[in-house]
Protein backbone atom coordinates (compact mmCIF):
# COMPACT_ATOMS: atom_id res chain seq x y z
CA UNK A 1 0.00 0.00 0.00
CA UNK A 2 1.26 3.24 -1.21
CA UNK A 3 0.01 6.35 0.49
CA UNK A 4 -1.15 9.28 -2.47
CA UNK A 5 0.40 12.04 -0.67
CA UNK A 6 -0.64 16.00 -1.49
CA UNK A 7 1.84 17.90 -2.57
CA UNK A 8 2.96 21.05 -5.14
CA UNK A 9 1.94 19.18 -8.09
CA UNK A 10 -1.20 17.36 -6.47
CA UNK A 11 -2.77 19.68 -4.01
CA UNK A 12 -5.74 16.90 -2.71
CA UNK A 13 -7.60 19.68 -0.71
CA UNK A 14 -7.86 22.32 -3.70
CA UNK A 15 -8.64 18.95 -6.18
CA UNK A 16 -10.95 18.17 -3.92
CA UNK A 17 -12.65 21.88 -3.95
CA UNK A 18 -12.86 21.76 -7.98
CA UNK A 19 -14.31 17.97 -7.83
CA UNK A 20 -16.92 19.77 -5.48
CA UNK A 21 -17.96 23.00 -7.19
CA UNK A 22 -18.37 20.79 -10.88
CA UNK A 23 -20.52 18.04 -9.19
CA UNK A 24 -22.66 20.23 -6.70
CA UNK A 25 -25.10 21.75 -9.17
CA UNK A 26 -26.11 18.46 -11.16
CA UNK A 27 -26.76 16.83 -7.84
CA UNK A 28 -28.37 19.52 -6.12
CA UNK A 29 -30.67 19.42 -9.07
CA UNK A 30 -31.63 16.06 -9.32
CA UNK A 31 -32.78 15.78 -5.53
CA UNK A 32 -36.33 16.56 -6.08
CA UNK A 33 -36.50 12.74 -6.56
CA UNK A 34 -35.98 11.94 -2.83
CA UNK A 35 -37.90 12.23 0.30
CA UNK A 36 -38.19 15.48 2.64
CA UNK A 37 -35.17 14.13 4.57
CA UNK A 38 -33.01 12.68 2.46
CA UNK A 39 -33.44 15.90 0.49
CA UNK A 40 -33.11 18.57 4.04
CA UNK A 41 -29.40 16.45 4.93
CA UNK A 42 -27.75 16.28 1.92
CA UNK A 43 -28.74 20.31 0.82
CA UNK A 44 -26.86 20.66 4.56
CA UNK A 45 -24.05 18.55 3.83
CA UNK A 46 -23.59 18.71 0.35
CA UNK A 47 -19.76 20.27 0.65
CA UNK A 48 -19.28 17.59 3.56
CA UNK A 49 -20.33 14.67 0.94
CA UNK A 50 -18.22 15.84 -1.48
CA UNK A 51 -15.16 16.95 0.08
CA UNK A 52 -14.95 15.17 3.56
CA UNK A 53 -11.67 13.14 4.50
CA UNK A 54 -12.26 9.91 4.82
CA UNK A 55 -13.12 9.55 8.52
CA UNK A 56 -15.88 12.57 7.77
CA UNK A 57 -17.31 10.43 5.29
CA UNK A 58 -17.25 7.53 7.62
CA UNK A 59 -19.11 9.89 10.35
CA UNK A 60 -21.18 11.51 7.79
CA UNK A 61 -22.86 7.85 6.91
CA UNK A 62 -24.27 7.54 10.62
CA UNK A 63 -25.01 10.75 10.63
CA UNK A 64 -27.26 10.53 7.98
CA UNK A 65 -29.10 6.99 9.26
CA UNK A 66 -29.68 8.87 12.58
CA UNK A 67 -31.31 11.56 10.78
CA UNK A 68 -33.23 10.12 8.14
CA UNK A 69 -34.67 7.74 10.67
CA UNK A 70 -35.13 9.86 13.72
CA UNK A 71 -39.04 9.42 15.02
CA UNK A 72 -41.04 12.50 13.31
CA UNK A 73 -42.37 13.48 10.70
CA UNK A 74 -40.81 12.27 7.25
CA UNK A 75 -39.25 9.80 9.01
CA UNK A 76 -38.03 6.88 6.71
CA UNK A 77 -37.47 2.95 7.48
CA UNK A 78 -33.91 1.96 7.67
CA UNK A 79 -34.08 0.08 4.84
CA UNK A 80 -35.55 2.86 2.68
CA UNK A 81 -32.81 5.68 3.77
CA UNK A 82 -30.53 5.09 0.45
CA UNK A 83 -33.72 4.95 -2.40
CA UNK A 84 -32.98 7.25 -4.72
CA UNK A 85 -29.46 8.18 -3.61
CA UNK A 86 -27.70 6.23 -6.71
CA UNK A 87 -29.50 8.20 -9.66
CA UNK A 88 -28.72 11.18 -7.52
CA UNK A 89 -24.87 10.85 -6.87
CA UNK A 90 -24.71 9.21 -10.43
CA UNK A 91 -21.05 7.56 -10.48
CA UNK A 92 -22.18 5.70 -13.81
CA UNK A 93 -23.34 9.02 -15.24
CA UNK A 94 -19.49 10.43 -13.92
CA UNK A 95 -17.67 6.87 -14.93
CA UNK A 96 -18.45 6.67 -18.48
CA UNK A 97 -15.90 6.64 -21.39
CA UNK A 98 -18.26 8.60 -23.84
CA UNK A 99 -18.04 11.88 -21.48
CA UNK A 100 -17.24 14.86 -23.62
CA UNK A 101 -13.52 16.21 -23.23
CA UNK A 102 -14.52 19.12 -22.25
CA UNK A 103 -16.74 17.67 -19.64
CA UNK A 104 -15.48 17.21 -15.96
CA UNK A 105 -15.80 13.41 -15.39
CA UNK A 106 -13.73 10.47 -13.81
CA UNK A 107 -11.14 11.20 -16.95
CA UNK A 108 -10.92 14.52 -15.27
CA UNK A 109 -10.03 13.83 -11.89
CA UNK A 110 -7.83 10.82 -12.12
CA UNK A 111 -5.63 12.94 -14.79
CA UNK A 112 -5.17 15.91 -12.36
CA UNK A 113 -4.50 13.18 -9.82
CA UNK A 114 -1.97 12.23 -11.81
CA UNK A 115 -1.17 8.90 -9.52
CA UNK A 116 1.26 6.51 -12.41
CA UNK A 117 0.88 3.30 -9.99
CA UNK A 118 -1.70 1.58 -8.35
CA UNK A 119 -1.61 2.72 -4.37
CA UNK A 120 -3.06 -0.96 -3.33
CA UNK A 121 -0.33 -3.12 -4.95
CA UNK A 122 2.16 -1.09 -6.34
CA UNK A 123 2.63 -3.37 -9.39
CA UNK A 124 0.54 -1.68 -11.96
CA UNK A 125 0.86 1.47 -13.86
CA UNK A 126 -2.40 3.60 -13.47
CA UNK A 127 -1.54 6.38 -15.73
CA UNK A 128 -4.51 8.30 -17.98
CA UNK A 129 -3.80 9.01 -21.50
CA UNK A 130 -6.45 11.60 -22.25
CA UNK A 131 -5.26 14.31 -25.01
CA UNK A 132 -6.87 14.74 -28.78
CA UNK A 133 -8.87 11.32 -27.78
CA UNK A 134 -9.53 9.68 -24.61
CA UNK A 135 -7.48 6.52 -24.65
CA UNK A 136 -7.16 4.35 -20.88
CA UNK A 137 -7.24 5.67 -17.54
CA UNK A 138 -7.09 4.09 -14.13
CA UNK A 139 -10.33 2.05 -12.40
CA UNK A 140 -11.63 3.95 -9.61
CA UNK A 141 -12.08 1.78 -6.66
CA UNK A 142 -14.53 2.79 -4.14
CA UNK A 143 -13.13 2.34 -0.47
CA UNK A 144 -16.40 2.79 1.06
CA UNK A 145 -18.78 0.53 -1.05
CA UNK A 146 -20.96 3.00 -3.14
CA UNK A 147 -23.69 0.07 -4.10
CA UNK A 148 -24.31 -0.09 0.15
CA UNK A 149 -23.46 3.77 0.54
CA UNK A 150 -24.30 5.43 -2.36
CA UNK A 151 -24.28 8.64 -0.56
CA UNK A 152 -20.26 8.74 -0.99
CA UNK A 153 -20.59 7.65 -4.50
CA UNK A 154 -18.89 10.89 -5.57
CA UNK A 155 -17.10 11.62 -2.39
CA UNK A 156 -13.59 12.71 -3.76
CA UNK A 157 -11.63 11.33 -1.22
CA UNK A 158 -13.43 8.18 -1.77
CA UNK A 159 -12.83 7.30 -5.21
CA UNK A 160 -9.30 5.75 -4.85
CA UNK A 161 -7.11 5.51 -8.73
CA UNK A 162 -6.19 1.46 -8.84
CA UNK A 163 -5.38 -0.68 -11.31
CA UNK A 164 -8.27 -3.50 -13.02
CA UNK A 165 -6.33 -6.66 -11.00
CA UNK A 166 -7.13 -5.12 -7.13
CA UNK A 167 -10.38 -3.38 -7.90
CA UNK A 168 -12.04 -6.24 -10.01
CA UNK A 169 -10.67 -9.21 -9.52
CA UNK A 170 -9.14 -9.06 -5.81
CA UNK A 171 -11.07 -6.98 -3.74
CA UNK A 172 -13.92 -6.38 -6.37
CA UNK A 173 -17.34 -6.13 -3.77
CA UNK A 174 -15.41 -7.26 -0.41
CA UNK A 175 -16.37 -4.27 1.97
CA UNK A 176 -14.22 -2.41 3.88
CA UNK A 177 -14.54 -0.15 7.03
CA UNK A 178 -12.52 3.07 7.56
CA UNK A 179 -10.12 2.37 10.64
CA UNK A 180 -9.51 -0.97 10.05
CA UNK A 181 -7.88 -0.92 6.69
CA UNK A 182 -5.03 1.60 5.40
CA UNK A 183 -6.37 4.30 3.24
CA UNK A 184 -4.71 5.36 0.12
CA UNK A 185 -5.56 9.23 1.20
CA UNK A 186 -3.90 9.05 4.47
CA UNK A 187 -1.09 6.73 4.80
CA UNK A 188 1.07 3.62 3.37
CA UNK A 189 2.50 0.82 5.04
CA UNK A 190 5.61 2.65 5.69
CA UNK A 191 7.53 0.91 8.37
CA UNK A 192 5.07 -0.73 9.64
CA UNK A 193 5.05 -3.63 6.68
CA UNK A 194 7.88 -4.87 4.60
CA UNK A 195 8.65 -7.32 1.87
CA UNK A 196 10.97 -10.20 2.39
CA UNK A 197 12.83 -12.92 0.67
CA UNK A 198 14.11 -16.43 1.34
CA UNK A 199 16.62 -17.76 -0.77
CA UNK A 200 15.65 -21.78 -1.33
CA UNK A 201 18.86 -22.99 -3.04
CA UNK A 202 22.67 -21.96 -3.40
CA UNK A 203 22.04 -20.41 -6.62
CA UNK A 204 19.46 -18.19 -5.73
CA UNK A 205 21.39 -16.50 -2.90
CA UNK A 206 23.85 -14.50 -5.61
CA UNK A 207 21.07 -14.42 -8.14
CA UNK A 208 21.44 -16.79 -10.56
CA UNK A 209 18.20 -18.30 -10.15
CA UNK A 210 15.35 -17.00 -8.59
CA UNK A 211 14.02 -19.64 -6.27
CA UNK A 212 13.08 -17.44 -3.16
CA UNK A 213 9.76 -17.33 -1.07
CA UNK A 214 8.72 -14.03 -0.59
CA UNK A 215 6.70 -12.72 2.16
CA UNK A 216 5.56 -9.85 4.25
CA UNK A 217 7.33 -8.66 8.06
CA UNK A 218 5.37 -6.55 10.39
CA UNK A 219 6.66 -4.07 12.15
CA UNK A 220 5.96 -5.49 16.25
CA UNK A 221 6.94 -1.42 17.34
CA UNK A 222 3.61 -0.56 15.57
CA UNK A 223 0.23 -2.97 16.80
CA UNK A 224 -2.23 -0.48 15.92
CA UNK A 225 -1.03 0.37 12.08
CA UNK A 226 0.32 -3.48 12.11
CA UNK A 227 -3.19 -4.84 12.06
CA UNK A 228 -4.43 -2.42 9.29
CA UNK A 229 -1.88 -3.55 7.20
CA UNK A 230 -2.14 -7.20 7.91
CA UNK A 231 -6.10 -6.73 6.70
CA UNK A 232 -4.92 -5.29 3.40
CA UNK A 233 -2.32 -7.59 3.18
CA UNK A 234 -5.30 -9.96 3.15
CA UNK A 235 -7.78 -8.02 0.99
CA UNK A 236 -5.23 -7.50 -2.08
CA UNK A 237 -3.75 -10.66 -1.49
CA UNK A 238 -0.47 -9.21 -1.41
CA UNK A 239 2.15 -12.00 0.25
CA UNK A 240 0.49 -14.29 -2.42
CA UNK A 241 0.81 -12.18 -5.81
CA UNK A 242 4.04 -10.91 -4.99
CA UNK A 243 5.44 -14.73 -4.10
CA UNK A 244 4.06 -15.61 -7.61
CA UNK A 245 5.29 -13.01 -9.61
CA UNK A 246 8.32 -11.40 -8.47
CA UNK A 247 11.30 -13.27 -7.93
CA UNK A 248 12.53 -12.37 -10.96
CA UNK A 249 12.57 -8.55 -9.83
CA UNK A 250 14.62 -9.89 -6.45
CA UNK A 251 17.08 -12.40 -8.38
CA UNK A 252 18.43 -8.84 -10.76
CA UNK A 253 18.96 -7.31 -7.14
CA UNK A 254 20.38 -9.97 -5.40
CA UNK A 255 22.76 -10.45 -8.53
CA UNK A 256 23.81 -6.41 -8.12
CA UNK A 257 24.29 -7.10 -4.53
CA UNK A 258 26.67 -10.61 -4.98
CA UNK A 259 28.75 -8.96 -7.58
CA UNK A 260 29.77 -5.58 -5.80
CA UNK A 261 29.99 -6.78 -2.24
CA UNK A 262 27.12 -4.39 -1.43
CA UNK A 263 29.07 -1.53 -3.19
CA UNK A 264 26.96 -1.26 -5.94
CA UNK A 265 25.96 2.42 -5.41
CA UNK A 266 29.22 3.51 -4.26
CA UNK A 267 30.64 1.96 -7.78
CA UNK A 268 27.77 4.09 -9.54
CA UNK A 269 28.88 7.01 -7.89
CA UNK A 270 32.93 6.94 -8.67
CA UNK A 271 32.17 5.98 -12.01
CA UNK A 272 29.56 8.88 -12.39
CA UNK A 273 30.36 11.38 -9.89
CA UNK A 274 28.12 13.98 -11.57
CA UNK A 275 24.91 11.83 -10.40
CA UNK A 276 25.47 13.20 -6.52
CA UNK A 277 22.46 12.44 -4.55
CA UNK A 278 21.55 8.85 -3.32
CA UNK A 279 18.13 9.58 -5.19
CA UNK A 280 19.97 9.62 -8.48
CA UNK A 281 22.23 6.77 -8.02
CA UNK A 282 19.47 4.71 -6.38
CA UNK A 283 17.46 5.66 -9.68
CA UNK A 284 20.11 4.52 -12.46
CA UNK A 285 20.68 1.13 -10.20
CA UNK A 286 17.20 0.03 -9.48
CA UNK A 287 15.34 1.87 -11.77
CA UNK A 288 12.80 2.85 -9.15
CA UNK A 289 12.72 5.52 -6.46
CA UNK A 290 14.40 5.81 -2.99
CA UNK A 291 11.79 8.14 -1.18
CA UNK A 292 8.70 6.60 -0.17
CA UNK A 293 6.38 9.87 -0.90
CA UNK A 294 8.25 9.06 -4.70
CA UNK A 295 7.20 5.48 -4.40
CA UNK A 296 3.42 5.80 -5.74
CA UNK A 297 5.66 6.78 -9.51
CA UNK A 298 7.03 3.90 -10.35
CA UNK A 299 6.00 -0.13 -10.48
CA UNK A 300 7.70 -2.06 -7.28
CA UNK A 301 9.35 1.25 -6.05
CA UNK A 302 8.34 -0.43 -2.77
CA UNK A 303 9.64 -4.02 -2.88
CA UNK A 304 13.01 -2.94 -4.49
CA UNK A 305 13.43 -0.59 -1.48
CA UNK A 306 12.58 -3.21 1.08
CA UNK A 307 15.02 -5.61 -0.30
CA UNK A 308 17.58 -3.14 -0.84
CA UNK A 309 17.24 -2.33 2.87
CA UNK A 310 17.17 -5.97 3.62
CA UNK A 311 20.80 -6.98 1.41
CA UNK A 312 22.43 -3.57 3.24
CA UNK A 313 23.79 -2.07 -0.16
CA UNK A 314 26.80 0.12 1.39
CA UNK A 315 25.24 3.44 0.25
CA UNK A 316 27.59 6.24 -0.07
CA UNK A 317 27.11 8.69 2.62
CA UNK A 318 28.38 12.04 1.11
CA UNK A 319 28.66 12.80 -2.72
CA UNK A 320 32.30 12.82 -3.46
CA UNK A 321 32.47 15.44 -5.58
CA UNK A 322 28.92 16.30 -6.91
CA UNK A 323 29.57 18.14 -10.01
CA UNK A 324 25.76 19.34 -11.12
CA UNK A 325 25.92 20.06 -14.82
Amino acid sequence: MIAIKSNLQRNLDALAEHHCAELKPSIIARLGSLKTRQQTFINQNIDRILTGKPKQLSDLLSEYKKFCTAKGRGALLAKNINKGLKSVFNYKHFSRTNAPVTEYSAYTLVKKLDVNTCPYCNRNYTVTVDKKKRVTRPDIDHFISQAKNPLVGLSFYNLIPSCLVCNRSVKNQQPTVYGRYIHPYEEGFGTATKFNFFSLDVDSLTGLSDNYIVTVEHNTLEPEKVQRCVNNCKLFKLPEIYDAAHHGEIADIVRRHYISGGKYLEMLQDTFPQLGSIDDLYKIAFGTFWNEEDFIKRPLSKLTKDIVDQLVFINPVKPKSAIFL
